[in-house]
């Protein structure tokens, strides 16, 4: 990922004081080596002080900032996922900020306050608040969420799905031009993704040789792109969808030792979809098979109870846009999207993608290394197709999943 200059850092910081109408101002960071990156950008943490209306002000905030190097641009993603956070920020969780005024706290989605936006190319820019600072926290003691975290973040999911459907009955008008933003994910939209997601499944199917599950990752290989047209297309209803909602998305908030509260980050892929799509990858990509196996339907109830409640509150009955019969049948249509997608988080996040422009952030030394992380990955994925094909989601034979 390209380096950021302190001399770039602070034009962007000048602009995002003028643009909040700071004077005086200063800002303090942590070392540059010690800066946190992910996939498709640089986050920067930084500490903003100065003077607004003659008070004196300090604001925490989060700098997400594109790559200025184009050898980082060749595929085009970053550029495509730039332009989409900017405009959910800028535009739709504004939105969202706006219809859930007059709710009760409880019902309310956790939005970061957004401070800044630049989309000029190579100069992508996002200024939010630093939710850390305001007491939330990533889940990193564990690999998987525990039921108490999940069931949180399934709230937190319910919310943001009910406030796309208020959206999309009574502002027509401007769902329509997010549908044209956040556009749905297939082939066509989005080739290079198609291509990581078939050749992260020719991983898996050397990994699975010689197994039952070579004929369902067969099909999932020779079908990827039609199995993620049906998510958007072939589904009971759509809204508009997170698109990559996995634990390492989301922060929590705690009173104690309990957790009271989630927000949900990192909306680049952002993308209208069936609501099942979301629902499932995140179950099966955040938490372990034993915790699916007793806790699925308790999981799948809570968040569409949720769903359910928070349209209510604002005039509209889920039977008449989105009924749970609508919602469980998409779980089925979405399921062989979700395995591949979650295939791909996974051969990643445990440090197998040591090559392209996206690489895992676990660098692996020794083959001792690498083949437990391996096995950890086959482990997982098949774990995620057993209990898929457990409750009647996926079949593991040789008909159509």
């Amino acid at each position: 990922m390209s380096s950021i200059s302190e001399e770039y850092l602070g034009a962007v910081i000048r602009k995002i004081a003028a643009v909040n109408h700071i004077l005086h101002w200063s800002y303090d960071q942590v070392k540059f080596e010690n800066i946190a990156q992910n996939y498709f950008g640089v986050l920067i943490p930084i500490v903003l002080s100065g003077k607004r209306r003659g008070k004196d002000v300090k604001y925490s905030l989060v700098l997400k900032l594109a790559p200025t190097n184009e050898q980082y641009r060749v595929s085009g993603a970053v550029t495509v996922m730039f332009v989409r956070e900017v405009y959910m920020y800028s535009v739709v969780l504004r939105k969202y900020g706006e219809i859930q005024e007059g709710l009760p706290k409880t019902s309310q989605y956790i939005i970061p306050r957004c401070y800044f936006v630049h989309e000029e190319y190579c100069k992508e820019a996002i200024a939010l608040q630093d939710m850390c600072a305001a007491g939330y926290k990533p889940y990193t003691h564990e690999m998987f969420l525990d039921l108490s975290h999940t069931l949180l973040s399934l709230k937190s999911l319910a919310k943001l799905h009910a406030f796309s459907f208020i959206l999309k009955n009574k502002n027509q008008e401007l769902y329509e031009e997010i549908a044209q933003t956040c556009i749905p994910l297939t082939e066509h939209t989005n080739l290079r993704y198609m291509e990581i997601m078939r050749d992260r499944l020719d991983q898996a199917l050397k990994t699975f040789d010689r197994t039952l599950y070579i004929p369902l990752l067969f099909k999932l290989r020779l079908n990827c792109a039609e199995f993620f047209y049906a998510a958007g297309h072939s589904v009971q209803n759509s809204c508009l969808c997170h698109g990559d909602i996995w634990k390492e998305n989301i922060l929590f908030k705690y009173e104690g030792n309990k957790v009271v509260s989630a927000c949900i980050i990192d909306y680049q892929t952002a993308r209208i979809s069936s609501p099942a799509y979301d629902v499932m990858y995140l179950i099966i990509s955040s938490t372990n098979t034993k915790l699916r196996n007793k806790y699925l339907h308790q999981l799948l109830d809570i968040y569409f109870r949720t769903f359910e409640m928070i349209l209510k509150e604002l005039g509209l009955e889920s039977k008449e846009i989105y009924s749970r019969q609508m919602f469980d049948k998409d779980l089925k249509v979405v399921s062989p999207a979700c395995v591949i997608a979650a295939n791909t988080a996974l051969w990643l996040s445990n440090g197998l993608q040591e090559v392209g422009h996206v690489r895992s952030k676990n660098v692996l030394n020794t083959k001792e290394e690498k083949a437990m992380a391996l096995d950890t990955y086959k482990g997982i994925v098949k774990a995620i197709m057993d209990d898929l094909s457990r409750f009647g989601y996926l079949s593991l034979a040789d008909d159509n999943p």
